[in-house]
């Protein structure tokens, strides 16, 4: 018998009871893997977790049991299993789940990894592959392929089971809102993010953003940044800013804050619904002032410390609007076509006839799809297809020449004929509440308390041991 005949295309299902006994018979007779360098251990399994070879060998997998490239994982019905990769990814296979490792190295400079989903789901928290080549680790399925950026999320290919699921998590405290306040819009060359000084990732188009974000475009680099309000803001080569603060929220405009930091470098912004409606409450702080706006488009350049070259300090440009500048010597506007600089914390601006060059676009002259961005839609949970769950960093979904991207607390859903691929409005409870997929983060030897006894127990498996 053929283990491979009994698992199928990620379309239909087998009889879990049938499946399971012509399993452990194998499973008795089958022969030792062949020596290979492992990528992984199983640091955690429960019941039913069977691994086949490229040559089709088959082993049961306990714990501390090696993943080898090229591996198809299966867990029964009830069963699971916790795998540590040689990256430090970590996956959780819940119950009645397929999963291939088709290609995997972790070389500096040669890194990665591509898995397939049949069946089933899982939860990951990646490793170094993912961060150091945020294109190099991907997931592929039958309706999507998931690109992993550094992250932790989830990944559930629903039938009717999900319905099932979706049922009993009912009532259950349902996800936060996200905490993504913008997304990069375009980029070109290396820029990196910081979260609270700490955790540096590489940017790519799509790229969530978060409250505390520290942006920095590298030489010869240049980013644009879209936010919630549609406000919009380029980067210079070289330029490090803070997102400090961001509330928006479309039918609250009294919660409206947006204020940010340009430490170095330069930014040309175009304001968004946020300066229409509470325009009090959009700041950009600099080194020698604090610039306020009246529904603006404007560039700012800071040139460094007013010491011994007189071409320093902040110089502002606007080309929409009005801005004005506030620091120790008073409050003063900058009107439109205006360009001026300001020395030091206690100069008033002065006016100057050339504006600085950016030889980056003007935000306003870039198509941004802010739907795309950040446009969602409900679902029940009960709809067939793939549903992935985003809980930290940057994921992305991809069905041909289709992309959603998906931040921390966000959730997008792929169809089973893949005419849709929509990001949701919130985290499903049936994936938040996943007693197997958080166990990626228990202590193992409790989990046995976490499920039902009427699950094999290992002493089923004495065979396999001796």
């Amino acid at each position: 018998m053929n283990i491979s005949q009994l698992i199928s295309d990620g379309e239909n299902f087998f009889n879990i009871s049938l499946f399971a006994s012509a399993l452990l018979i194998l499973l008795c007779y089958a022969h030792p893997v062949s020596a290979a360098e492992p990528i992984g251990e199983v640091i955690f399994s429960r019941g039913a977790v069977s691994a086949q070879s490229s040559g089709g060998q088959i082993r049961l997998l306990g714990k501390n049991a090696g993943i080898y490239r090229s591996d198809t994982i299966t867990t029964a019905q009830r069963s699971f299993a916790v795998i540590k990769l040689n990256d430090g990814t970590r996956l959780s296979i819940r119950p009645d789940s397929v999963l291939a490792i088709t290609d995997y190295a972790d070389k500096a400079g040669e890194e990665s990894a591509a898995l397939r989903l049949f069946r089933g789901g899982l939860r990951a928290i990646s490793g170094f592959i993912s961060k150091r080549n945020p294109d190099a680790f991907k997931i592929k399925t039958a309706v999507a392929t998931i690109g992993i950026r550094g992250t932790e999320f989830d990944a559930r290919l629903c039938a009717a089971d999900c319905a099932v699921d979706a049922k009993q998590a009912a009532g259950k405290k349902t996800a936060t809102p996200s905490s993504v306040v913008g997304r990069v819009a375009f980029i070109r060359g290396g820029v990196t993010a910081k979260k609270d000084g700490k955790d540096m990732r590489n940017l790519t188009r799509g790229a969530p953003l978060y409250e505390t974000d520290e942006i920095i475009t590298h030489k010869g680099a240049y980013a644009i940044l879209a936010f919630r309000d549609q406000g919009r803001v380029t980067l210079k080569p070289e330029t490090q800013f803070k997102i400090e603060q961001y509330r928006f929220d479309k039918d609250a405009p009294e919660s409206d804050s947006s204020f940010f930091r340009l430490v170095r470098g330069g930014m040309r912004a175009l304001t968004g619904l946020m300066s229409k409606r509470n325009p009090e409450q959009y700041r950009v702080r600099t080194a020698v002032a604090t610039i306020g706006i009246r529904g603006t488009g404007f560039d700012l350049l800071w040139l460094g410390p007013c010491t011994a070259s007189p071409d320093c300090g902040l110089v502002a440009a606007v080309w929409q609007g009005v801005i004005t500048t506030d620091n120790d010597s008073g409050t003063k506007e900058i009107g439109l076509d205006q360009i001026a600089r300001i020395g030091a914390v206690n100069l008033s601006p002065e006016f100057l006839d050339a504006a600085p060059v950016f030889n980056v676009p003007r935000p306003d002259t870039v198509d941004v799809d802010f739907e795309n961005l950040f446009g969602t839609e409900s679902r029940s949970g009960t709809e067939q297809g793939l549903y992935v769950a985003c809980y930290e960093g940057h994921c992305a979904m991809f069905q041909e020449d289709r992309e959603l991207d998906l931040g921390a607390g966000e959730a997008g859903f792929a169809s089973m004929d893949g005419q849709q691929l929509v990001r949701l409005e919130r985290i499903e409870n049936f994936q938040r509440h996943d007693v197997y997929l958080n166990t990626i983060n228990e202590l193992f030897d409790t989990l046995y308390e976490l499920l039902d006894d009427n699950v094999i127990e290992e002493t089923e498996f004495e065979c396999v041991v001796q």
